[in-house]
């Protein structure tokens, strides 16, 4: 028996968590869905290899069904946490006068933040 989880990332930057998605190429939507067994209503992402979308509640909670790993592979959900941690440090570090570079090392995302003066310089 399936029973809808509950992930214990909260999502709840909704500018960042659109960017997030575009960023990794996902389609979403805002309604309801049905999971295995429930409905859930909030942005609707389909996960690549997912049988059932995970729906991202108004409250940042993301609710999915991936039978154990039966059904989709968890990563994919890691994946777009990561992501949309690191779109919500860019816009938070540029609000407060940041300029912030993203780059790869190793395969693995990096942020560099320098603060700019009144002037704009360094």
């Amino acid at each position: 028996m399936s029973h809808t989880a509950t992930y214990e990332a909260i999502l709840s930057d909704k500018e960042a968590l659109i960017k997030a998605l575009k960023n990794l190429g996902l389609t979403y939507r805002e309604g309801v869905a049905n999971l295995f067994q429930t409905t859930e209503k909030g942005i609707v992402v389909n996960l690549p290899g997912w049988r059932y979308p995970i729906v991202i509640r108004e409250d940042g909670t993301v609710a999915y069904d991936n039978y154990n790993g039966r059904w989709g592979n968890i990563e994919r959900l890691h994946e777009l946490s990561v992501t949309y941690a690191l779109e919500q440090a860019k816009i938070n570090a540029r609000k407060r006068g940041y300029r912030v570079r993203e780059y790869n090392v190793n395969g693995k995302k990096r942020l560099e933040m320098v603060k700019i003066n009144s002037g704009g310089k360094r």
